[in-house]
């Protein structure tokens, strides 16, 4: 039996995640398809479009056939934290031989060769870039800066995988990022897992026009404009976009893009996501923004000002002055992520740490630590969801694992000692909070996430 995983936010799950999953289980004969997914929040520092549930059935409708949650510690960390809280539990559930994801160089030997380096040369890259950051280079160019030079210096070692020139804009692509972190993190772990990657090449991950022409949100009568879709075909599929086509033709567009047009008319991403996954979609759709946590994260910020904000995840002392010191001229989440902003600190990093203020995310020791003495904490795997036809996967999983499947929310007490329960318990935590959000828009009860069952989905004929 063959598993390959995939560690996604799915927010939403659209046509490009789809041609994703088909061309992994493809390439790499797997058997069956485990995905590691966020929760409520995501790794921008931002809630998800709809609910964890909602975004699990449609990713099984889309063709994963098991979705485990990430721990919001991880899932609302940098991409370093993200990747690596991810991969350690892809890690430990002993089941997984591929992990698949998408980068913009779609190179493998080249990704690998440079999270090696990464890994191996830690203390040595810090130390270069520091300088740099302080010259106002951003973190990206610096990284890529000081990776080039070592790459220089390691000599013909690497000759035949990387040179500095192959290193232009690697580290200024998202998904080569993420692409690197999973790699370093499957080294620094001595994984058995092995990373595959298919090439992205489409405008860009943060590419917010649905099509050439953007989307115009609503007519003068107020009801949807129809928006055409980009062509179909093998292009479109990975991730190119094409043009203008019929309204009928499926099309690829950016996570962005289509969280945009859903947040002024649900209806112009008909083309843009499965069809078998859009009525779902749309029927959990719920404007639930950053903005939507604006009163509760002033009061958070209120009552914390006095000791300050520097023992929570991402936030320096200086940040948390900062913080402090603007805290009179707050307005909402988003005005207030604007306020603070900076060259040295970017809007999402802003977003992430506030997000750890309102959901009491605090730093763990190991995320202190360096990379090869590091040990993440991920000790249980909570099931999401599955298809029907994966029970052999979930019971590879229980027999294999070296962490517990929650696949009953009501047994983590048995299962859990003191500290894991904890962790589990700020899951539970965090998507109250959202749910708290939703609430608020629709005047529905915040459901008991303890008491939330796996979602199961038939497999098609």
């Amino acid at each position: 039996m063959k598993t390959a995983a995939v560690i996604a936010e799915y927010n939403p799950f659209h046509n490009g995640h789809q041609y994703q999953l088909e061309e992994t289980r493809k390439e790499t004969g797997a058997d069956f398809l485990l995905v590691v997914m966020s929760g409520n929040f995501v790794q921008r520092g931002a809630p998800a479009i709809v609910n964890k549930y909602a975004r699990t059935k449609t990713a099984l409708l889309g063709g994963a056939d098991v979705v485990i949650e990430l721990p919001a510690l991880y899932a609302l960390s940098s991409a370093e934290f993200f990747a690596g809280g991810a991969v350690t539990l892809l890690n430990r559930l002993n089941v997984v031989d591929f992990l698949s994801f998408g980068s913009e160089s779609g190179n493998i030997a080249l990704l690998e060769s440079c999270a090696r380096i990464l890994a191996e040369k830690e203390a040595e890259l810090n130390s270069a870039i520091m300088p740099l950051l302080k010259n106002g280079v951003s973190y990206p160019a610096a990284r890529e800066q000081a990776l080039a030079a070592a790459v220089s210096g390691l000599g013909s070692a690497f000759a035949s995988d990387i040179s500095p020139e192959t290193l232009t804009g690697l580290l200024g692509s998202p998904n080569n990022i993420l692409g690197l972190e999973y790699c370093k993190a499957l080294f620094s772990l001595r994984s058995n897992i092995r990373p595959f990657t298919l090439k992205r090449t489409d405008r860009g991950y943060h590419d917010t026009a649905l099509s050439p022409c953007d989307i115009s949100g609503s007519g003068a009568d107020g009801n949807c404009v129809s928006i055409p879709g980009p062509a179909s075909g093998s292009a479109a599929a990975a991730g190119t976009s094409l043009g203008a086509a019929s309204s009928s033709a499926p099309g690829l567009a950016s996570a962005s893009a289509i969280r945009k047009a859903m947040s002024r008319c649900p209806e112009a991403v008909r083309n843009y996501v499965p069809e078998i996954t859009f009525p779902f979609l749309t029927e959990n759709f719920v404007p639930v923004t950053e903005d939507s946590f604006s009163h509760l994260l002033h009061y958070k910020l209120l009552a914390g000002a006095p000791l300050g904000f520097s023992e929570y995840l991402d936030c320096t002392p200086d940040l948390s002055d900062k913080i402090c010191k603007n805290l009179p001229s707050y307005t909402g989440f988003t005005d207030f992520c604007g306020l603070l902003k900076s060259r040295e600190l970017t809007y999402t990093r802003i977003s992430r740490v506030l997000m750890h203020i309102l959901l009491d995310i605090k730093t763990p020791e190991a995320f202190k630590s360096s990379l090869a003495d590091r040990k993440l904490f991920v000790p249980y795997a909570r099931l999401l969801g599955f298809r029907q036809g994966s029970e052999p996967l979930l019971a590879e999983i229980k027999k294999s694992s070296s962490i517990p499947l929650l696949s009953k929310m009501a047994d983590a007490r048995f299962l859990l000692d003191e500290r894991a329960l904890a962790l589990l318990t700020q899951d539970v935590y965090c998507a109250s909070v959202y749910e708290s959000a939703v609430t608020c828009a629709t005047g529905r009860p915040v459901p008991n996430e303890w008491k939330m069952s796996p979602v199961i989905v038939s497999r098609p004929e």
